[in-house]
């Protein structure tokens, strides 16, 4: 009988954490899609941080992927002129994805807490250049193989190749539709090897693509 009772409890108790860190999680994605409503950019700064409080920093990168595609199409193709951009862009392209795919594969190769410190100072790099940005010029060399490792262990590969775009002149909807077009591709890519590896399937694929909806609610309030 006491047994009886003492399961019972510990079953409540395993449920009452899993809905609560399911409602951490959709909160932290709201806020993040709030943000990138205001601003255009910054999602996955902002979700990183808060989602690898209630999951595993792989899981994060895993369930930013498919937000960070669907929330930047629209912005990708605003405009028209997607086919040139693309081309510009290819460089970028060329360089980040061999460097993703590393970023990748260090992420599931390293422990969780590893991974989860190892992004945390990634993202704490990303603020300080960022406070910088306006005194800085990134040369290619260096946004090429950085960005697309950030992208594959802390599922941020925008803010380095940003401050790039921007030391090319682009400002407003030019550097807009550049920008949220380099994500979709990187974003894309990262999903696809994610899923490619061991630790994912499609099952994966599909919460990432269901947690655009809380992205969406955010973007819509901002």
């Amino acid at each position: 009988m006491i047994f009886q009772e003492l399961n019972s409890v510990l079953i409540r108790t395993l449920h009452f954490e899993q809905a609560s860190i399911i409602a951490a999680v959709l909160c932290s994605l709201i806020v993040a899609g709030f943000l990138k409503g205001i601003i255009g950019v910054g999602m996955p700064v902002v979700a990183l941080p808060l989602l690898s409080l209630f999951i595993d920093i792989k899981s994060v990168a895993m369930l930013l992927s498919m937000p960070l595609i669907f929330s930047n199409v629209s912005q990708a193709l605003e405009g028209g002129k997607t086919g040139r951009c693309l081309m510009q862009l290819m460089p970028v392209f060329l360089g980040m994805i061999p460097r993703l795919f590393l970023g990748v594969r260090l992420l599931l190769a390293l422990d969780a807490n590893v991974a989860k410190i190892i992004a945390g100072l990634v993202l704490m790099g990303v603020g300080g250049i960022t406070l910088l940005a306006p005194k800085l010029q990134l040369q290619s060399r260096l946004v090429l193989p950085t960005g697309g490792i950030l992208g594959g262990i802390a599922a941020m590969p925008g803010p380095l190749v940003f401050i790039f775009l921007l030391a090319k002149g682009l400002r407003g909807k030019a550097f807009t539709k550049e920008a949220s077009l380099y994500l979709v591709v990187s974003a894309g890519s990262l999903a696809i090897l994610l899923t490619a590896s061991r630790q994912f399937s499609w099952l994966d694929v599909s919460i990432s693509t269901a947690a655009m909806l809380p992205v969406v609610l955010g973007m819509y309030v901002g």
